[in-house]
């Protein structure tokens, strides 16, 4: 049976580099609205070497706090600004009890757990972190499907949906297993049980999967995460043909408000008609931002402003 060994790792740690030796990295962006000093280090790191095919996937997690929504929107909006989500990047929704409320805290760790859902589009590439009493103390009721890392220092808590169990912090509970890795030394690891890093990628929703294209084409309107694109200073595709239109003076185009954050729509048919609001406009009849223009015809506005022959809107 395989088993795969992974670091999971803060500013507590040095920063990540190449002599880290394992497929799988873990990396935390945020705890409530506090950001993590070493996180935009560690997560370039972590998309270059899933680009490079040096890890399979990487997850980067949140601390849960009451703030739930602050919480979430810190991390998304991290993880935007260091140009993800990645393909390979998984989100993790790290429970504990310490320097937060008693009790059952389901409702805003759900609201957390689907807010990020809504962001990735999958609910796979949302799992969750807790020790068995955190676990059943402040999540009892959960996602039907949830996969979880179970945190249990010599003994595995064997909690439901669990793909992988954090088995020490780095100070002798590993039973033979290794208490660190480099570069960082000891700190918490974690083992993938019967899951070699494709294997885990795969049931992250982050592995060797079919190309989705109607989601790829989603991407090339909306930006990566619904975040806008960073060449087209944080516009989406029809938000920046909006601009240019604006800055010729073409009249009825304006510069949308930003930034643009929209969560990707949970399946196929809700993502064709998005996008077929984005050429058209709602209903058919016009982008508002482009002067009540189609997308293709807001383009041949602005090639008709620069005089090039051949390019005219229809008259309307």
């Amino acid at each position: 049976m395989v088993d795969s060994l992974f670091a999971d790792v803060s500013e507590y740690q040095v920063p990540v580099d190449d002599s880290y030796p394992y497929q799988i990295f873990s990396l935390r962006s945020n705890d409530g609205t506090y950001q993590d000093h070493n996180f935009y280090e560690n997560y370039a790191w972590a998309a270059d070497a899933a680009d490079a095919g040096r890890i399979s996937c990487f997850i980067v997690y949140l601390y849960w706090r009451p703030n739930w929504l602050d919480t979430v929107d810190t991390h998304r909006a991290m993880v935007g600004q260091a140009g993800g989500p990645h393909p390979k990047m998984i989100s993790m929704v790290d429970v504990e009890s310490g320097g937060n409320p008693g009790g059952d805290q389901s409702d805003g760790i759900n609201r957390a757990y689907w807010r990020l859902v809504d962001w990735l589009g999958s609910t796979e590439r949302v799992i969750g972190y807790a020790n068995r009493s955190d676990f059943n103390s402040m999540w009892p009721v959960r996602p039907d499907g949830l996969r979880v890392i179970g945190a249990g220092y010599g003994s595995n808590p064997n909690l439901p949906g669990q793909i992988a169990h954090q088995y020490t912090d780095g100070r002798g509970y590993g039973g033979g297993l290794p208490e660190g890795a480099p570069p960082f030394g000891n700190c918490d690891m974690n083992s993938a049980d019967g899951y070699s890093p494709e294997e885990f990628a795969d049931a992250c929703g982050v592995g060797s999967v079919a190309p989705d294209p109607v989601a790829d084409m989603w991407i090339d309107f909306m930006g990566l995460g619904g975040n806008g694109w960073p060449q087209l200073a944080g516009h989406t595709l029809v938000d920046g043909v909006a601009s240019v239109g604006h800055k010729l003076g073409i009249p009825g185009f304006s510069v949308p408000p930003g930034p643009t954050q929209v969560p990707l729509p949970r399946d196929t048919e809700a993502r064709v008609r998005a996008q077929w609001i984005q050429l058209r406009g709602a209903r058919g009849a016009g982008l508002p931002q482009c002067g009540g223009l189609s997308l293709v015809d807001a383009i041949a506005a602005i090639g008709q402003k620069l005089g090039i022959d051949g390019f005219e809107p229809p008259c309307r």
